[in-house]
């Protein structure tokens, strides 16, 4: 299967060189990888120069500085027009990749092999890993069944020309998995392919936690689910972190978005992401008795 990856970076000279490293050392190789600069004030630019001067299928593509971040909106701005720029392209797989991630050789492997094993699959990714804090020990994010984080997300061509693509705003990683699931194709992340994202969320520069965190609040309020789930969800991302904080700035930004009346998702979106919070919920309840039987026995 061929594949394109489309990678949208801003300020990652930290971080992006480890990941061309990984890449290079891919067992299988994307026909084409688009790196799309967004406005990065570092030296981005000159570390995705230098090898896209030695690789030909690293392409680079530079974006105007707008003078600021855009969390959510800014990234799927970059993305379609990294993917813009290679429509003419024959393609099986499209991939919105970060460039602050550390992963291993056969991860475009493992990607193909699963979306030949099962045609039904529509979004799939490796499972993330990340710090709470920047130098603390990387562990399993926890995440609802069938999602896969934006960090590291791979498409079938077919799946995302069925759910219209992206939305430009923040919680785009969370709407197309709705959309994919309500048009019958499957989705959730390779729990045997580990990716490493070295920047914690939250903690780019110009979001910091606070903004991140009501950010979440404003897509739980446009997704339009159920409101005791996103108390969970607070609840959850509190107890987590030992940071009572989170759970207050993620009530802020729904209630911000609310008061503002900004519009939602369509009723039949909502009401097939209802239904995926129950099943969800179902879900953790079984972890969790099956973690307290272990326990007590």
């Amino acid at each position: 299967m061929k594949i394109i990856v489309i990678s949208p970076v801003r300020n990652e000279e930290e971080f992006l060189p480890i990941t061309i490293k990984c890449m290079l050392k891919q067992t299988i190789l994307p026909i084409k990888w688009i790196i799309v600069n967004d406005g990065s004030t570092d030296n981005t630019e000159k570390i995705i120069k230098k090898y896209q001067q030695k690789f030909n299928f690293i392409s680079y593509l530079r974006l105007q500085d707008r003078g600021y971040r855009k969390p959510g909106q800014g990234v799927v701005e970059a993305f379609y027009a990294g993917f813009n720029s290679i429509r003419y392209l024959d393609f099986d797989i499209v991939a919105k990749f970060d460039g602050d991630l550390d992963f291993p050789p056969e991860t475009l492997e493992k990607i193909t092999h699963s979306f030949i094993k099962d045609p039904k699959l529509g979004i799939t990714g490796g499972t993330r890993y990340e710090r709470i804090t920047s130098n603390g020990e990387f562990k399993k994010l926890r995440t609802p069944k069938g999602y896969v984080g934006g960090v590291n997300k791979f498409y079938r061509k077919k799946c995302f020309e069925d759910m219209g693509g992206l939305i430009k705003r923040a919680g785009w990683d969370g709407v197309d998995i709705i959309r994919a699931q309500a048009r019958g194709w499957k989705t959730g992340e390779i729990e045997s392919l580990k990716i490493f994202h070295l920047v914690p969320t939250g903690t780019s520069k110009g979001e910091g936690l606070k903004r991140a965190c009501e950010k979440y609040g404003d897509v739980s309020y446009y997704m339009g689910g159920y409101f005791w789930y996103f108390i969970l969800r607070v609840l959850g991302r509190s107890m987590e972190r030992k940071n009572l904080f989170i759970g207050l700035y993620m009530l802020k930004g729904y209630f911000r978005s609310k008061s503002q009346g900004l519009g939602r998702e369509p009723e039949r979106f909502r009401h097939h992401l209802r239904n995926v919070q129950r099943q969800n919920t179902l879900y953790w309840i079984k972890l969790a008795s099956k973690s307290f039987v272990k326990t007590i026995s």
